[in-house]
């Protein structure tokens, strides 16, 4: 098992999972200074593959608003946002969250995640990512994860491919990245646990 669940929860998480160096956390709105600092800190690094943000995005009131939408589609089974919190140091490091959710014949979700600047190249998306889908297989008993993709953003093509996804094709004009829309990469992964019928 790649992580466990945490039922000792602190800082008013909604869930928290520990894996060997890292704890993904559903946080609560008190964190959301911890939240902004991490997402100032990483604006610039995250712009050439993230979704688009007005200068509003980067302040604390803002994020506010952003925790409790997660907190509130958490409950309803709608989204799970983890945080990526370094043991060690107690840092917020990174994200990895789990959207579109489907649920009945389809079972199904997309991924997205992104990562502190200081920590890249040393395992951690990684390990978040790995032990965030087992989650998802195991307790959200998801059959197919799906992930999309700059193709230039060759270190997220490498984690997926690490992580077991594969291949599927191109979204075209997918998502708004830095001032356009923009084709995407689809990568999949299929729940090794579950039962499927053709």
């Amino acid at each position: 098992m790649l992580y466990d669940i945490d039922t000792r929860r602190t800082r008013g998480e909604l869930l928290a999972l520990n894996t060997a160096r890292l704890r993904l956390a559903v946080l609560g709105r008190r964190e959301a200074g911890r939240i902004t600092e991490y997402l100032v800190n990483n604006r610039s690094f995250h712009q050439e593959f993230s979704q688009t943000h007005d200068d509003s995005y980067f302040t604390e009131s803002e994020q506010k608003k952003y925790i409790h939408y997660d907190c509130e589609s958490f409950r309803f089974g709608e989204l799970v946002p983890l945080w990526i919190i370094e043991r060690e140091t107690g840092l917020i490091i990174g994200r990895v969250s789990f959207f579109n959710i489907a649920y009945g014949g389809m079972m199904n979700c997309a991924t997205g995640y992104h990562l502190d600047e200081a920590h890249t190249s040393k395992g951690f998306m990684t390990e978040a990512l790995k032990a965030a889908v087992q989650f998802m297989f195991n307790e959200y008993h998801m059959h197919r994860i799906e992930a999309f993709i700059l193709p230039e953003n060759r270190a997220s093509l490498e984690l997926v491919k690490r992580c077991g996804f594969e291949y599927e094709g191109k979204r075209v004009s997918y998502m708004h990245i830095n001032g356009s829309y923009r084709d995407h990469e689809a990568y999949y992964l299929l729940n090794p646990g579950a039962v499927t019928k053709n």
